[in-house]
Order: C-alpha cells, then structure tokens, then sequence
C-alpha cells in the first residue's frame, strides 16, 4: 500500500483518490483525514470473512478499481443522547469507530438533561455522582470522569472525528436541581426524575 498528500481539487477537507492495480494499492489524500477516507473504503472493499467459506486473510483479493470521493458537506454528523439511558466507555469507543469508518466527522454527544448529568464537574461534583445516578427506568446511571472524556476527545480525533459535548442548560436541568438545593427557588433539592 503506498500512502501519499497531494492536491484534490475539492472545496471540503477530506477527500482522496485510490487505485487498485497490477502495481498495488495507492492511497492519496489532500490531507490526512483524506487518506484515512480512502483506508476506510480500503476496509470497506474487503470481504467479508466468513468461516463457513473458509477464507484466509492471505487469500484476500481486492478488484482493480479507480476512485475519487470528496466529502459533499463539510458537517457529517450523529447524536448520541447518554444522558436519558448512560453508555459505558467501550460502547462510546465502539460508536466513534462506527462514524469514522462511514467517514462521519462530528459526534454530538449529549451530555445533559433530565435523567442524567453524564459529566464530571470538579468544583459541582454533585452533579455527576447524584445527578448522574440514574436514567430513565430507575437504572444505575453514570457518569464520565474529565480524564476520561480528555480520553475520548484524543481517541475521536485519532480518527479525525469531532467530540461536540451538549450541556443543555438551564433547559433541562432538572439533574442539576435534583444535585444541589441552592439551585431551586425553594432552597430544596429535586427528586431525581427517571421518567421520558
């Protein structure tokens, strides 16, 4: 496989051109998020392995092929809402990897609302380790450390993805409310709400 930079005509950041012949494969991108474009199609035109077919990695055959892609929107993006059911660190993993690999480059990752505050604040520590002991059916919740989020950020950026944290506040705040009476107007904490 031979990697290289070189200029593509294109208005958004990402693109690339591959071609599969006699002489190998070639990758080339107009930065490196393009070359990680053209190794992820790469991936894409392996098959599949499948044991009942007895395939061998050292018996993958990949057709000769010329392509050039570029990105048509420059935000290619997914949600995920962690706040209302929490998800452990290998699924968020596990997710970035699926957006990188359909060349997606912002994850929007809702942190914040009702059911749940997923994320640690050092000097409102409450927030995370009671706003964030729940979700919605009474499950045990969760929350991120800061270490860890810091974590996720280098690990989404490996893959030249976007970690877009949402804090929505004051909307949905009622996790906060729940975590500190000082916050409500009647001195009194929330009852942690598990509801939709």
């Amino acid at each position: 496989i031979r990697l290289n930079y070189e200029r593509i005509d294109n208005t958004i950041a990402g693109a690339y051109r591959m071609a599969v012949d006699g002489k190998g494969i070639y990758i080339a991108g107009d930065n490196a998020a393009g070359v990680f474009y053209g190794i992820q199609t790469l991936i894409q035109l392996l098959p599949v392995p499948d044991a009942r077919l007895k395939m061998r990695p050292n018996n993958l055959n990949i057709a000769y092929i010329n392509i050039e892609d570029a990105p048509r929107f420059a935000y290619r993006g997914m949600h995920l809402d962690v706040s209302r059911h929490f998800f452990p660190i290998a699924f968020i993993k596990k997710y970035i990897d699926y957006l990188a690999y359909h060349k997606l480059n912002i994850f929007h990752w809702h942190l914040t609302e009702d059911q749940g505050w997923r994320i640690e604040i050092l000097s409102w520590p409450n927030l995370a380790t009671w706003g964030g002991s729940t979700e919605v059916g009474g499950g045990p919740g969760g929350y991120y450390t800061q270490d860890e989020f810091r974590g996720l950020v280098a690990f989404a950026a490996e893959r030249h993805v976007t970690l877009i944290p949402e804090i929505d506040f004051p909307g949905h705040a009622h996790a906060a409310l729940a975590s500190y009476p000082e916050l409500n107007e009647s001195g009194v904490a929330a009852e942690l709400y598990t509801g939709e």
